[in-house]
């Protein structure tokens, strides 16, 4: 390419041939420039020339010719991002027809193994310009056909289809950073600043000012007129006055700073998604800095998100949910997404009324968006912020926030971090308390039937001592806790017994009491009863030893014999302990399970799965943790009587 008079010319083994004249270069922003010497591995290269070219949507992007020794690539720059690809030989390659976004191929990477590669883009681009040396046949103003893929690991393959009837080459590479190149020197050295330059143009309209932030700018509105512009190499011209105009929360030009450092809002577009026939409205904000690209800040009900791109073939799908970086995020919403009007400047060539078709994924606050529009997929990765963090981070600058409305479907969850916790401890201490209660030995150490019969008080000096029992001595273990129950056939009568545990060999004493009573009748032809025929007592363990068991005994009655059953066990499960302390975690494990069920349903209440659709909450973890835990009694009653819950 002639650098004076800008004409193309053929090398070839008889001389030179005139291609014609190409355009003009379009001034873009770049620190890439003819001449850089660069270096990838362990091999050097230089950028000896390059071409412009339009994609069909409208975008600019570059290529530069690399020259390798022995060898040479491409080395692609679009929106901040850069690929090094090389023409790979011998793979066997689909007609263009047959693929389409999401489409899957297999292909080799650059060591030669076989990779999952995923389409991201069917598509066609024009040259508009070139410069330097170029080792392919560029004539003016031609067009190609071409299909980009990624497999979401770094690696990117294109396959160019050329015109129609030409045999497709492939190209394979990877996706790389500006500092993986270590690009040096050239004809202009690399821009070493960070901030966005911006060139002023008169609207052709109304002769407002228009700003332009980066070069790689497709469409623009005038803020004066509200008018859409198009952006071709450097002029600007009118298609048209939208019918209303955009009002952005945050005024265009405002710098704000975010994970990825400074970013300028250079443009606004108000958009609607249709969900079961109606429109809903969120605003998209569109964020530049030269050293990262392009970025997203997302608005819907007084919710926000920084949105970043995702690389095609990143995302793994498994039952209609999505997979990325290990995390699964669940189908959330799929709509009909509709631009209602624009401000500012956008990188491609927008119109009011495009439609295309969105699909979102959640795992909050992470959001993961699909987007399909024509032969193009593009997926982008949303963090949720704060109103608080996205006005930190246009500090001083003025912002028409409002108060989020509902539940985003970002939004983290309040109540997930005590949730997680208090869960895995309700669900520990029911397990623990299950395991100890069947593992608890309740070894019997004594049992006899004994007789209470009529008399005075045990205390009482006129007690003939026929209420007064001792056994014979049975062994007791150190470190267990001692039960000692009592069972009568008590009708409509009441009684009373002291039991003392004595060491016959120190003499030292434990004294339990209990009463047991119960009634029954009928009254205005329904029977009742009240009380219980039975009680028990637990004590704590006692030292190892011989023991005898004396009882004291008492009923109401004045006549008839109460016939008694006393029972001695050691290492018996204490069920109203477990019962306590599941309580005492359960209560506030129940307040924040309801809040987090209530949240979840709000949120799950706005997508398209319905409330149906909403992971699985703590709420729902105690019901079968309470399931469980009544399991667990009900098993327990069974293996040790009902006096072992006292």
């Amino acid at each position: 390419m002639c650098s004076y008079c800008r004409a193309a010319v053929q090398r070839t083994d008889r001389g030179v041939d005139s291609l014609g004249k190409v355009a003009d270069l379009v001034p873009m922003d770049s620190p890439l420039r003819l001449f850089a010497d660069g270096q990838l591995g362990s091999q050097t290269f230089i950028l000896v020339g390059m071409a412009q070219l339009r994609h069909s949507a409208g975008g600019l992007t570059q290529e530069w010719y690399a020259k390798f020794s022995g060898t040479w690539g491409w080395l692609a720059e679009a929106q901040g991002r850069y690929y090094m690809t090389f023409e790979a030989e011998g793979a066997k390659l689909p007609p263009i027809g047959s693929l389409s976004p999401g489409a899957q191929l297999q292909l080799p990477n650059m060591l030669g193994v076989t990779k999952t590669y995923t389409v991201g883009e069917v598509g066609s681009a024009t040259y508009v310009a070139a410069t330097g040396e170029l080792p392919f046949r560029l004539v003016p103003e031609g067009s190609y056909r071409f299909v980009d893929l990624a497999d979401g690991e770094g690696n990117f393959a294109t396959i160019d289809y050329g015109e129609p009837g030409d045999e497709p080459a492939l190209y394979i590479g990877q996706q790389l950073s500006l500092a993986d190149l270590h690009i040096t020197g050239g004809e202009v050295g690399p821009s070493r600043e960070a901030q966005v330059r911006s060139s002023r143009l008169a609207c052709p309209n109304c002769n407002a000012p228009i700003e332009l932030h980066t070069s790689e700018t497709q469409r623009a509105v005038c803020a004066h007129c509200n008018t859409l512009l198009d952006i071709n190499a450097g002029s600007l011209q009118v298609l048209g006055k939208l019918a209303t105009k955009a009002q952005p929360r945050i005024p265009l030009g405002a710098k704000g700073r975010f994970l990825e450092g400074e970013m300028t809002v250079i443009g606004y577009i108000g958009r609607s998604a249709q969900i079961e026939g109606d429109w809903y409205p969120f605003e998209e904000y569109l964020l530049y800095a030269p050293n990262v690209g392009f970025r997203w800040l997302v608005e819907s009900d007084g919710h926000w998100s920084y949105v970043q791109p995702v690389a095609t073939g990143a995302v793994k799908f498994e039952g209609g949910d999505a997979t990325y970086e290990g995390v699964k995020l669940r189908l959330f919403q799929s709509a009909q997404l509709r631009v209602d009007n624009v401000l500012g400047e956008v990188y491609w060539k927008v119109q009011a009324g495009e439609m295309s078709r969105g699909d979102d994924f959640v795992a909050p606050p992470a959001m993961l968006s699909r987007e399909t529009s024509g032969g193009e997929e593009t997926w982008s990765l949303s963090t949720y912020l704060k109103v608080d963090e996205v006005e930190r981070a246009f500090g001083k600058t003025p912002l028409q926030v409002r108060a989020p409305i509902g539940v985003a479907p970002n939004q983290v969850n309040p109540a997930g971090n005590a949730a997680t916790p208090l869960t895995l401890s309700f669900l520990a201490l029911l397990l623990l308390g299950i395991v100890f209660a069947v593992m608890a030995p309740a070894t019997q150490k004594y049992q006899t039937e004994v007789t209470i019969h009529p008399g005075q008080p045990v205390a009482s000096e006129s007690s003939d001592g026929s209420n007064v029992f001792f056994s014979d001595p049975f062994k007791l273990e150190a470190g267990k806790n001692v039960e000692l129950a009592f069972r009568t056939n008590l009708a409509n009568n009441w009684a009373y017994v002291v039991a003392s545990l004595v060491n016959t060999n120190t003499g030292d004493v434990v004294t339990a009491d209990a009463s047991m009573e119960y009634y029954s009748g009928v009254e205005d032809g329904e029977s009742w009863s009240e009380g219980n025929q039975s009680a028990s007592k637990v004590v704590s363990p006692v030292p190892a030893g011989d023991y005898a068991l004396r009882l004291e005994m008492q009923h109401g009655a004045t006549t008839g014999d109460v016939p008694m059953t006393v029972r001695v066990r050691q290492g018996v499960f204490r069920g109203r302990y477990l019962a306590i302390a599941l309580g005492a975690l359960g209560i506030p494990f129940l307040i924040i399970g309801i809040y987090s069920y209530s949240f979840e349903r709000k949120r799950w209440t706005n997508s398209s799965q319905g409330p149906s659709g909403a992971p699985k909450t703590p709420l729902t973890i105690l019901v079968g943790g309470i399931v469980m835990l009544l399991g667990g009694i009900v098993v327990i009653l069974k293996a040790f009587g009902s006096s072992s819950d006292d």
